[in-house]
């Protein structure tokens, strides 16, 4: 496998990332909605050079940690927390684990583990590595045939993470303890991805839409439609030389 395929293992499994301070052993585990909101705050102050981070996060991370290297832990803590609620908000927990960063972690140790924590999200990789972002094209397309022959269908809200995420994984039956505390934000958000969608389509909708996007519209500038043209033309009885 390669590196997308073992990273969509991963998220499948919500495999925790281990790792030792000192004399103590600790897990990295997937990171949640939840903890998304609680750690924005803390990312936000760090004031991240996203550049640096792309081309050099080894070099970022140190002065992050050299900056504000409590800020730093923090994060850590949170993301060490296991993923439930209960977990989650033990602040005595949570202060013991990023008290122990602070005194027993060196920097280089900390600078790794921030590089992990703020690059973790490959959910766009994955996305494109499955071809999930090509059938959402394809899909929008459809849609948009739809809506212009469907005159009669409005749709409303959808305005924020409720409409868009939370309430379409509670329709999947997914509980307010899976989407918030339990489940990857990584593995929620491919599980709507790559949700099966199927559109009933009007012959009139279908001979709007090219053939590659499930439709009966040959396109003429794509060479490989020729054929298909010229054979559609000759059952007509019109002859091309």
């Amino acid at each position: 496998m390669n590196d997308i395929e073992y990273n969509l293992a991963d998220i499948i499994i919500g495999r925790p990332y281990g790792f030792t301070v000192g004399r103590k052993h600790f897990y990295l585990y997937p990171i949640t909605l939840a903890k998304m909101f609680l750690l924005k705050r803390l990312v936000d102050s760090l004031n991240i050079d996203q550049t640096i981070l792309n081309a050099n996060p080894y070099l970022e991370a140190m002065r992050l940690v050299n900056t504000d290297k409590e800020t730093c832990c923090k994060i850590i803590a949170y993301h060490t927390a296991p993923n439930t609620y209960k977990d989650l908000f033990d602040h005595r927990a949570y202060t013991i684990r990023n008290n122990y960063f602070v005194k027993e972690m060196d920097d280089d140790a900390l600078a790794s583990l921030l590089i992990m924590v703020l690059t973790a999200d490959k959910t766009d990789a994955i996305i494109k590595h499955l071809g999930i972002d090509k059938e959402r094209e394809r899909l929008n397309k459809v849609m948009e045939v739809k809506r212009k022959h469907d005159k009669n269908t409005l749709s409303f809200n959808g305005k924020g993470i409720f409409g868009t995420f939370i309430a379409q994984l509670k329709e999947m039956g997914y509980t307010d303890n899976e989407i918030l505390y339990e489940r990857g934000y990584s593995y929620l958000r491919l599980m709507l991805a790559d949700k099966i969608v199927t559109l009933h389509l009007t012959d009139e909708e279908r001979g709007e839409l090219p053939q590659e996007d499930g439709g009966t519209f040959f396109n003429a500038s794509d060479p490989k439609n020729a054929e298909k043209i010229l054979a559609a033309m000759a059952n007509r009885g019109v002859k091309v030389s």
